[in-house]
């Protein structure tokens, strides 16, 4: 099993270097903020020159709109109250739709500072390798998970690389 969690901290360096985890990110984030400016701009946009509708027919200027509702809310309504009304639920929309967007470009800097590829994998170990006689030891706690079942076995360790052209590996319990 020391083999397996070895390939699966190489696994994780090629990953982060690859830059592709980042680019996903980054597309899901930015198509989650293109969704919130959507639902604020033209779902929770309210056309105030439209006359409000009651049961889908338009309402006009001195006509009410009885409305029943067993979750409270429901009476009767005049033209301006039919108004105020709309544009009062367009205003949630507006709401959800720029705190998505803003979820979503927070998120997109998190994920871009994190998942920076230029980032090296884990941390620095004072000596030089035993393979290449170069000092580019890093190392980080990995974690490899089989599930069989209902029944999840985790192997891990120490996981020391040297740079991919050398190719030094070794692990540790720790």
């Amino acid at each position: 099993m020391a083999q397996t969690v070895i390939d699966t901290a190489y696994n994780e360096r090629r990953r982060l270097h690859s830059g592709r985890s980042r680019t996903v990110a980054v597309v899901l984030f930015g198509l989650l903020i293109a969704l919130g400016f959507f639902l604020a701009l033209a779902v929770g946009k309210a056309d105030p020159d439209t006359p409000p509708t009651c049961d889908g027919k338009t309402m006009t200027r001195h006509s009410e709109c009885r409305i029943w509702s067993s979750r409270g809310g429901g009476g009767t309504y005049s033209y301006d109250e039919m108004i105020d009304r709309r544009e009062s639920g367009s205003g949630v929309w507006r709401v959800i739709g720029f705190g998505a967007a803003g979820l979503g470009a927070v998120l997109m800097a998190v994920s871009i500072a994190k998942l920076n590829p230029n980032r090296p994998w884990g941390g620095p170990v004072g000596a030089a390798c035993p393979r290449c006689r170069e000092p580019n030891l890093r190392e980080k706690h990995t974690t490899h998970s089989v599930t069989r079942g209902r029944t999840t076995h985790r192997y891990s360790g120490i996981v020391t690389l040297c740079t991919p052209a050398c190719g030094f590996a070794t692990i540790r319990q720790g």
